[in-house]
């Protein structure tokens, strides 16, 4: 499989998910599309430096050619849908309740506020 296929194939998985299997539908929320475009920014900074200095090499037959700056778009491809999972797994865990109780070690400041505020109202 090539690195083209894939990209493709990955965000193909990745819509599939967040539309119709998880329906999270991250993909239309204008939120989910701000965050990400301060991910391509970097990712853009982070692609150049690592392809202009050959740290990756790709070989001509497994991509299509386009680049933007050294890197491939397929790369950005890749990225896409690594980073959109990753957001739509959190959402629909976090939708669970996936670790409702906190763990060990200092609390969130959220969670000492709503602490403080049911001791005040609670009956003594």
């Amino acid at each position: 499989m090539t690195h083209t296929e894939a990209s493709l194939l990955g965000i193909a998985v990745t819509v599939v998910l967040d539309l119709w299997v998880l329906r999270t539908r991250l993909l239309t929320r204008r939120a989910y599309w701000v965050a990400y475009a301060i991910v391509l920014f970097f990712q853009l900074i982070t692609n150049e430096w690592l392809t202009s200095r050959g740290v990756f090499d790709y070989d001509d037959d497994a991509i299509l050619g386009w680049r933007i700056g050294h890197a491939p778009i397929e790369d950005f491809w890749f990225g896409f849908a690594l980073v959109t999972q990753s957001m739509i797994w959190w959402v629909w865990w976090g939708r669970r309740g996936v670790q409702q109780r906190l763990g060990p070690g200092p609390r969130p400041a959220v969670a000492r506020l709503l602490v403080t505020r049911r001791a005040r109202r609670s009956p003594r």
